[in-house]
């Protein structure tokens, strides 16, 4: 008997524990950052759309970037099967990141969550920017 409720306990931690690691996390966007410049001046509109491209490229794994408008990139990125895609829109005075699409990455639209790693990407994307963005 007590052999049987420790295997049914057991059983039960082990669900437990796969269902937490299996909920995703709250999906990571950046809205309105500023952009702070080391002298102190709003940048050409164009240096900011260089400082982030560059930033893309130095991120791992790299972005991919596709230039929609002046102000406005879509970048993807590709890691093994997954695939993330952003929008990022921007100005002289600042910048934002949104998620627009993605693939293997279990987003679930109901709660807004999705795999850790998508955030790790775009939190990384989004260092890389404000480092660039500080050197104009």
């Amino acid at each position: 008997m007590k052999k049987r409720v420790l295997t049914h306990g057991i059983f039960l931690i082990v669900v437990m524990v796969l269902l937490v690691g299996c909920k995703g996390t709250p999906v990571f966007n950046v809205k309105d950052a500023n952009i702070n410049t080391v002298s102190g001046n709003d940048p050409a509109l164009g240096d900011v759309t260089r400082a982030i491209i560059s930033a893309a490229a130095n991120s791992n794994p790299p972005w991919n970037m596709e230039i929609v408008q002046p102000g406005h990139i879509v970048a993807t990125l590709h890691n093994r099967t997954h695939m993330a895609k952003v929008d990022i829109e921007y100005t002289t005075k600042g910048y934002s990141i949104t998620r627009k699409d993605s693939a293997d990455l279990k987003y679930d639209p109901e709660s807004d969550t999705i795999h850790e790693g998508y955030n790790r990407w775009v939190q990384r994307l989004d260092s890389n920017i404000r480092i660039k963005l500080n050197m104009l």
